[in-house]
């Protein structure tokens, strides 16, 4: 928890503030990913430590990990995921682990591939509301869940002075990352996965899910209950693999392509498997072995990058590489500044951050408006209440003409869209910007500007309700917590 003074509506504070906080701290953590084949939940105990006025994680300990099991669908088609199922597989976590719930700080749930697809996945989202906001539900979509999936499987680490490519292959989808020197510099995600096509125990054809048409001959869905000869399910996974194949080399895919498509990978780069998928690579079966494509499509893809001349490596954990231990919480100690304009705003809970660093030289309201603009088409992932949160690196100086052309440029960029003006500045200035809003703009909607805070991608911010006894705003930072130093096999 991050301890904020703040003062009436329209004013700011510079109060001097004790702190009292631990030096060490432990927070637990839960993590539930649900995907288009499996889901598990991860408990992990996070150690952390305070330093210059702020909490980092020193340590982070695995306390539990559930078996995997298949993502319950159920009623015709599959339409719709068995919440009481996942609520069951999460109370025996906890039992297993011998956690209570209220002991649970934080946490994550995230919805992948096809389970975004059904009907209830909103509901599912929000099924740990009785943590009382404590965590973060995201519907992954394809540019978060590539993203998490290069850091968990290694890649990201791995191209640390070389290129990587991360292809991970999910029930529903495949998400394919291109890593240089440590940053993700493309990423795609394609109609391809293991359980796109499903089978009864004797053979025959159980569910075939709508992206299946992609790659049968006549572009139609197998009757339930139909038996498919061997020939035909040998040319659906040819073409899977190949479709992966393809993107890997640049290819435009078409129907296939899920987001845009990326440059051709060089055959000199490492390529690192990973997903449920890439399980069958491995000289062990998976325990949770499926009927379903799985095997095959594993095995072809291999066979196929192989022959083309791309050294292949596989994800040390490779079903478990998109969610990687819930979240972590940050602790800072805030700055000496706020501006609160509507106090009815919070609590604010659960908020997306998106990053706006402001140049050292002089600009215009124009750059401030584009630059506002570019980090919202970027963000990975909304809010539940389409509230948008601007992180602010102030660089250079503040003056009233650039602080002037920051807040009209914060407006327009902001513009058309339903949400109050919320700033986490980096620098003590979070006092000046807001009262240039509210005295010199005469801006009528709501305003919210901190400082002190740090923040990085991925961020999710918790704003607490003024404390009445001590003017105290508690405010607290999670992030998605990668493992980006995942060992590869």
């Amino acid at each position: 928890m991050r301890s904020i003074s703040v003062s009436e509506s329209r004013r700011f504070t510079s109060a001097d503030r004790a702190l009292v906080e631990s030096d060490i701290i432990e927070v637990l953590t839960l993590g539930l990913d649900i995907g288009s084949a499996t889901s598990h939940v991860s408990i992990s105990k996070l150690t952390m430590v305070r330093g210059h006025n702020r909490y980092t994680v020193s340590n982070t300990e695995v306390v539990y990990q559930s078996p995997v099991m298949k993502t319950p669908f159920g009623g015709e088609g599959r339409a719709f995921i068995i919440r009481t199922e996942l609520e069951s597989m999460i109370d025996d976590s906890l039992l297993k682990a011998e956690i209570d719930r209220v002991d649970i700080e934080s946490g994550v749930v995230i919805l992948t591939g096809n389970a975004l697809r059904r009907q209830n996945a909103r509901q599912i989202a929000d099924l740990l509301a009785s943590f009382s906001g404590k965590f973060i539900s995201i519907s992954a979509g394809d540019r978060l869940e590539s993203t998490m999936a290069a850091f968990g499987s290694g890649a990201v680490q791995q191209s640390i002075g070389s290129d990587c490519l991360n292809v991970d292959i999910g029930g529903g989808t495949t998400k394919i990352s291109r890593c240089v020197d440590g940053k993700i510099t493309e990423l795609t995600a394609i109609e391809v996965g293991g359980r796109i096509l499903q089978f009864t125990a004797d053979g025959a054809v159980g569910h075939a899910e709508p992206n299946l048409g992609l790659y049968t001959s006549d572009r139609q869905l197998p009757e339930y209950g139909t038996a498919l000869e061997s020939q035909e399910l040998e040319q659906i996974v040819d073409r899977m693999a190949n479709t992966i194949l393809d993107t890997v080399r640049g290819r435009d895919m078409g129907d296939a392509l899920r987001l845009q498509s990326i440059s051709e990978f060089p055959t000199s780069g490492t390529v690192v498997l990973s997903g449920g998928v890439s399980q069958w690579i491995t000289a062990t079966k998976p325990a949770n072995a499926c009927d379903d494509l799985g095997e095959r499509l594993a095995l072809k893809t291999r066979d196929l990058l192989q022959d083309t001349g791309y050294p292949i490596r596989i994800a040390n954990d490779p079903i478990r590489a998109t969610v990687l231990g819930a979240s972590q919480q940050r602790m800072q100690v805030s700055g000496n500044t706020v501006f609160i304009s509507d106090e009815r705003l919070l609590p604010i809970r659960n908020a997306p951050v998106s990053l706006v660093t402001v140049p050292a030289e002089d600009f215009d309201q124009e750059m401030i408006t584009e630059l506002v603009k570019e980090s919202l088409s970027k963000a990975l992932f909304s809010g539940d209440h389409g509230l948008r949160v601007l992180g602010i690196d102030w660089l250079g100086s503040l003056t009233y003409s650039r602080a002037d052309a920051f807040c009209n440029g914060v407006i327009e960029g902001l513009r058309g869209l339903n949400t109050p003006i919320t700033l986490l500045l980096k620098q003590d200035i979070a006092g000046l910007i807001g009262i240039h809003f509210v005295e010199e703009l005469n801006y009528q909607k709501p305003v919210i500007c901190l400082d002190g805070l740090d923040q990085v991608d991925f961020d999710f911010v918790d704003i607490g309700e003024v404390i009445n006894q001590t003017g105290l705003v508690p405010v607290v930072a999670k992030s998605i917590l990668f493992n980006s130093g995942s060992k590869l096999s």
